[in-house]
């Protein structure tokens, strides 16, 4: 039945200026970078620029779900002994709380040769794809462990309850009930996993400025440090293009992220 309370039209202003505050800045760079786009998404060091920043990001959403989906599963469902799971989950959920250039601090540190942990002193991070993967994989895990958790809170136990009186062990509950029908939603998951290490800038600039990944790309800056390094060094014109042609494939990547989330983009059936 359609409300006919005149107030509705109340939070319309709301919606219109939280819109144009958000959406302003991205059409006026637009407007101003698109005849700089093409060049840009041609320029080698652009294109080398996303291949390192696009891989990075996908092993490190790939890291998220295998080390996040079965987290997110003990602590939704309380697997921990009691009073731990809040703790754990504070933890996790604390580089979010971080500034991301003290991330970037205590990874290098981590891997410099005053590191606390001697066994882990000579880990090549330091401007390296597996630098980049670190420092992506710290600042996007806990959304990914945050949206994965509050997908299978929703998820009924009474299937699992199912599945452990036919004989299945905990795990396999998890395996052949629990992952087969949040499989969308764990795309989501991995999307916006992905999405924020692309966006990453202030960890990596301190750890991984630029990286050296021979022999594929010898050298090649991630794409926010390309944008902040053309901006400094040549000014604001060539850092417009590359600002406007990564805007454009985070652009694609939010538009794909709804269609998957709304189910208009089928994924393949998961089997038990």
């Amino acid at each position: 039945m359609v409300s006919l309370d005149s107030t509705n039209y109340y939070f319309t202003p709301f919606i219109i200026l939280l819109t144009l505050m958000l959406t302003l800045p991205i059409a006026a760079l637009f407007y101003v970078g698109r005849e700089y786009i093409l060049r840009a998404l041609t320029s080698p060091l652009f294109i080398s620029s996303l291949a390192i920043t696009l891989l990075g990001a996908l092993i490190a959403a790939l890291l998220d779900l295998a080390l996040g989906l079965p987290t997110a599963y003990a602590l939704s469902r309380n697997l921990l002994p009691r009073g731990l799971s809040d703790v754990v989950s504070d933890v996790l959920l604390s580089p979010m709380t971080i500034p991301h250039t003290v991330v970037g601090l205590s990874l290098l540190i981590l891997t410099s040769p005053i590191s606390p942990i001697p066994i882990i002193r000579r880990l090549p991070l330091v401007d390296t794809m597996w630098g980049l993967v670190a420092a992506y994989f710290v600042v996007s895990a806990p959304i990914a462990i945050g949206s994965m958790k509050q997908v299978i809170d929703g998820v009924d136990v009474v299937y699992e309850e199912l599945a452990l009186t036919m004989g299945l062990t905990r795990w396999g509950a998890f395996t052949k009930v629990v992952i087969p029908m949040v499989r969308r939603d764990l795309v989501t998951s991995y999307l916006l996993a992905w999405s924020r290490s692309v966006s990453e800038f202030g960890s990596i600039a301190i750890l991984a400025y630029y990286v050296m990944a021979p022999p594929l790309i010898n050298y090649a800056y991630p794409i926010p440090i390309l944008v902040w390094y053309e901006y400094e060094v040549y000014g604001l014109a060539p850092a417009l293009g590359y600002a406007s042609a990564s805007l454009l494939i985070s652009i694609i990547t939010l538009v794909v992220m709804g269609l998957i989330s709304r189910g208009r983009v089928r994924m393949p059936m998961i089997k038990p």
